[in-house]
């Protein structure tokens, strides 16, 4: 749950700040990791050997440190600057950001991300199987190959359109989103027209479908017009994976063709 609303100010860290970034750096670790690394490891995160190194950082005029305040209490920090890989994507990284758990959902982190890299493109690295974090960053135009393309976040969109329950009564919306030469391979290898989805989709009870939970989202650019879209889908009964074609060579994306194949349960994880 998060705390009840209060002003969130974020500005550039100061040497003074060094320690509040670094207990925040070791909660939110503590907080996020919980499943990445082993608790032994967690569990022996310290706060002052980090101090010191917060306060060379701040100071070196290599890195851009933001600090995220609550009643004048750190509560997040975000660090950017040239990218540091020979191979970067694009000329700025954004090297870290973190938010504690109890100021999740305040806005926060939003603000943070944008001090740090403004409205230009940026790369960054991220430890994997993190879908809140992984979430936050497709929702502000990042994909997995690092570089910003808000094209992508537009596809993710319908996508996960399609999964929404009134979406799918709604024939006109579906007709929308869907591409004239759309064609889909079920779970169970039947081939449906676009046609028969439409007309499926509308005739699904309203009380027959939970909007399912998705993660491990990708996305690759097969040509200027053609995305493939792969991610896991979760509901209460099974796991799947499932691939999506869009056409984004219009004025807004359209999908070609999908498909579904349920997970075994012995690889389900």
């Amino acid at each position: 749950m998060s705390p009840p609303s209060r002003a969130v100010r974020v500005r550039p860290a100061s040497v003074d700040d060094a320690r509040g970034i670094a207990a925040v750096h070791v909660q939110a670790w503590r907080e996020a990791y919980v499943r990445q690394l082993p608790a032994t490891v967690l569990a022996g995160l310290r706060v002052e050997p980090r101090i010191e190194r917060w306060a060379s950082i701040i100071e070196d005029d290599v890195t851009d440190v933001f600090v995220a305040e609550v009643d004048g209490r750190i509560v997040g920090w975000a660090t950017a600057g040239d990218g540091r890989d020979d191979d970067r994507p694009t000329s700025r990284e954004l090297e870290g950001i973190y938010v504690l758990a109890a100021h999740h959902g305040t806005g926060a982190g939003q603000l943070l991300l944008d001090a740090a890299i403004g409205a230009g493109d940026a790369y960054l690295w991220m430890m994997d199987d993190n879908p809140r974090a992984e979430a936050f960053y497709l929702r502000n135009g990042f994909v997995r190959d690092g570089l910003a393309v808000p094209q992508w976040v537009a596809v993710k969109d319908a996508e996960t359109a399609l999964l929404d329950a009134d979406v799918r009564r709604d024939a006109e919306t579906v007709d929308d989103l869907l591409h004239p030469a759309f064609v889909e391979i079920g779970r169970s290898g039947t081939l449906w027209t676009r046609e028969q989805i439409v007309g499926a989709l509308a005739a699904e009870s309203a009380d027959s479908r939970v909007t399912p939970q998705t993660d491990e989202w990708q996305f690759r650019q097969l040509s200027p017009e053609l995305v493939l879209v792969t991610y896991r889908l979760t509901t209460p009964s099974r796991i799947s994976r499932h691939s999506s074609l869009w056409d984004v060579g219009g004025t807004a994306p359209r999908l070609r063709f999908h498909q579904g194949t349920v997970v075994p349960p012995a690889s389900a994880q």
